[in-house]
């Protein structure tokens, strides 16, 4: 999703050109009677042109309304409140799901019907104005998968809901350094609002699986995976940050240690000696390469070959968490 909504966005703005008034139409030769005097033929001819272009303004004053009309119609799906629209379908979600893997898998429609406003907007300014509505359908996810926990679990809802509302103070950090590369770029309110709907997302899987656990829900699986994330305790000072590349199949990838040592660049996906895929990962300047092992919980960095500048051939940084 974050691909096609980057390929449209570079190609080029999109500007919403104002309304078109429909040309005057053209006024033809005046079927004049025989002996008509010139002075007739000139005055017939005023008056006639006269009334048609009246009537052509009056045409295209009223086609112009009923074209911006339209157009403020078609409008007002950007700049709506959903925010009880969502909660109203998440609900519904929750009470019809026959397992949470049912119900994530219709979450995750649920965002896409919602993210498909911001694609499918006429310009830039309705695309920032509607971008922010899939992290709404991911946080009132978790709220809910947090009400079933405290009803199914009293005794451990507590430390659950401490340790998201933690997290949550760090959302808004997590998403900017994962959007840093478009700072400066007029599409910037979309990436951040989508990196900070996927880290709601990735949450709620998480709430979903220690549910599923309470509940004894065996077949529990996530409906989707991806190697994109923010590894590493989100408070501390090391992290390992991957999202999509613009290159179908890559990585945008950001190496932080210690807040030392930072190695920026890119990879796509490898298959080890014994089938399992890696990040084959090369640095921006070409200094420094290495592999990414992504598990459930966290990802390692494997050091393969380096100027050592920054970090030395064979070391291995481990992250652990996945955000």
């Amino acid at each position: 999703m974050k691909k096609y909504v980057l390929a449209m966005l570079l190609a080029g703005s999109v500007v919403l050109e104002g309304c078109a008034v429909g040309s005057a139409p053209s006024v033809e030769g005046v079927n004049l009677t025989d002996g008509a005097s010139d002075e007739n033929v000139e005055q017939g001819n005023d008056t006639e042109a006269g009334d048609d272009a009246a009537s052509a303004d009056d045409t295209a004053a009223e086609d112009s309304a009923v074209t911006d009309e339209s157009v403020d119609g078609d409008y007002e799906q950007f700049t709506k409140d959903y925010t009880d629209d969502i909660k109203t379908k998440v609900t519904e979600i929750t009470a019809s799901s026959n397992s949470l893997t049912d119900e994530l898998t219709s979450i995750v429609a649920l965002y896409d019907e919602y993210d498909s406003l911001s694609t499918n907007a006429p310009d830039q300014t309705a695309m920032n104005e509607v971008c922010g509505w899939g992290t709404v359908v991911w946080k009132e996810e978790c709220l809910s998968l947090l009400g079933r926990m405290e009803t199914s679990d009293p005794a451990g809802y507590q430390d659950v809901k401490s340790e998201y509302d933690n997290w949550e103070k760090y959302v808004p950090a997590m998403a900017q350094k994962m959007s840093d590369t478009y700072a400066d770029g007029s599409i910037y309110p979309v990436i951040y609002s989508y990196n900070t709907a996927m880290r709601y997302k990735r949450y709620a899987y998480i709430l979903a699986s220690s549910l599923a656990d309470i509940q004894g829900e065996v077949t529990f699986s996530f409906p989707d995976s991806t190697m994109c994330g923010y590894y590493g305790d989100y408070s501390s000072d090391s992290y390992l940050i991957i999202t999509e590349g613009m290159e179908s199949g890559s990585y945008d990838i950001v190496i932080h240690i210690d807040d030392t040592k930072e190695i920026r660049g890119w990879g796509s996906v490898d298959e080890n000696s014994d089938g399992s895929e890696v990040i084959a990962f090369t640095s921006d300047d070409a200094t420094v390469e290495g592999t990414i092992d992504c598990f459930a919980l966290g990802a390692t960095f494997y050091v393969s070959a380096s100027d050592g500048s920054i970090v030395s051939q064979e070391e291995s940084y481990d992250f652990t968490f996945k955000y």
